[in-house]
């Protein structure tokens, strides 16, 4: 038996073209479920898309980490030019911006970007 809380006593309304109804009822046949438990689960199953916000985070990230790449490759070229202090500053450098991620920067606010 299900749980008080389990039960299921609160209604959504969907209204669809018949077209749309006939499609619904044929992929839910098809999956072997009723049509309120196909609506059910791609509703809840249902993976949503990233925001613009984390979007643009993810590619700070990126063009961090593409920077990173280029630091250590230089570093592996040049090993015996390599200098120690630009090294050093580099990482910091992508290290303030990583601690920034959190926050990132207005296109206007005048920071030069990672890249």
């Amino acid at each position: 038996m299900k749980a008080k809380s389990d039960t299921r006593t609160a209604l959504v309304k969907l209204r669809v073209t018949p077209a749309e109804k006939e499609a619904i009822t044929a992929k839910a046949d098809a999956q072997g479920q009723t049509v309120t438990d196909f609506i059910r689960q791609r509703a809840l199953d249902y993976r949503l898309r990233q925001t613009p916000l984390e979007k643009e985070r993810v590619r700070q990230l990126a063009r961090i980490g593409v920077n990173l790449n280029q630091l250590a490759r230089w570093a592996n070229v040049h090993k015996s030019r390599a200098e120690v202090i630009d090294v050093l500053v580099a990482l910091v450098s992508l290290e303030r911006e990583l601690k920034n991620a959190d926050t990132p920067p207005s296109p206007d606010s005048g920071e030069p970007s990672c890249i």
